[in-house]
């Protein structure tokens, strides 16, 4: 019997709804041990549910019951067409209670505020030995004045920029990043493809040999069942011929005693 019956689901929220249940209910896995609770509690109200059923109605009167609460708040009417409306806002109306002897645990102090950074060391004093450099457009300063100030520039070739022993260096880190190749890819998707197969196989042979077992328990089932109607039959037959055979001694026993009691036949004998 899975359908509830309206008296069923009011002793449901009934039991919900009491205080010593609401205030237990947390809404994690310890919640598991108060269904239980309820179950009993149901049971001994004459209401016989399992534990299963129990969370699923109750999880599917708490759904119905956010419906028809939203559609109250959108409409702002105070009626509700529906019988478990009420039961329903005091069991889920103001969300999971809160343990009351749990202590609360006291706001801690604001953190005290740091101390400002120390401010920076004045700049040194630029000694009249420093040229003041004055930074601009490129536009606006002659490549004379920058060829006077920088002097020649040597340029450097490329290959000689990294010694022998750097390259020796760099080479290994390299080979280290190496793209896989698609062989390699081939090889891992055989790999996955054989172990596929193989679990493929054991799972058939498992089936089969269920079903070899599963066949041969029906079959010996199947004997027992004919052993047995055989046996009944055999005790059926011997109890019909001791019947018959005590009927027919009964009978013979009557015809003797009817045939004792009539007169005889024959004549006396005369004087």
């Amino acid at each position: 019997m899975h359908n509830w019956q309206e008296n069923e689901i009011k002793e449901l929220l009934t039991i919900r709804g009491s205080e010593p249940i609401r205030t237990q209910i947390t809404g994690t896995v310890k919640d598991s041990v108060v269904y239980n609770r309820m179950t009993k509690l149901l049971a001994e109200r004459g209401v016989y549910r399992s534990h299963m059923q129990v969370i699923s109605k109750l999880k599917a009167l708490r759904k119905q019951y956010s419906k028809y609460h939203q559609q109250k708040i959108r409409c702002g009417s105070d009626r509700v067409d529906w019988p478990f409306y009420e039961q329903c806002h005091r069991a889920f109306g103001n969300g999971p209670a809160v343990n009351p002897g749990k202590r609360q645990r006291s706001p801690s102090p604001p953190p005290a505020p740091s101390p400002p950074p120390p401010l920076p060391p004045p700049p040194p004093d630029i000694s009249d030995k420093h040229q003041e450099v004055v930074v601009g457009l490129w536009d606006e300063v002659d490549e004379r004045e920058i060829n006077k100030d920088l002097g020649p520039v040597e340029v450097e070739d490329d290959e000689e920029q990294y010694s022998p022993e750097q390259i020796e260096q760099i080479q290994p880190i390299n080979a280290t990043y190496t793209v896989p190749s698609k062989r390699r890819k081939t090889t891992v998707m055989q790999q996955v493809s054989k172990l596929v197969t193989a679990t493929v196989a054991q799972l058939r042979e498992m089936d089969a040999a269920m079903q070899a077992q599963e066949d041969a328990r029906l079959q010996r089932l199947m004997d027992h069942e004919r052993e047995m109607q055989n046996n009944l039959l055999s005790q059926l037959t011997a109890m019909h011929e001791r019947i018959s055979r005590e009927n027919h001694e009964r009978h013979v026993e009557l015809v003797d005693r009817i045939l004792s009691r009539l007169p005889s036949t024959s004549a006396p004998p005369g004087p």
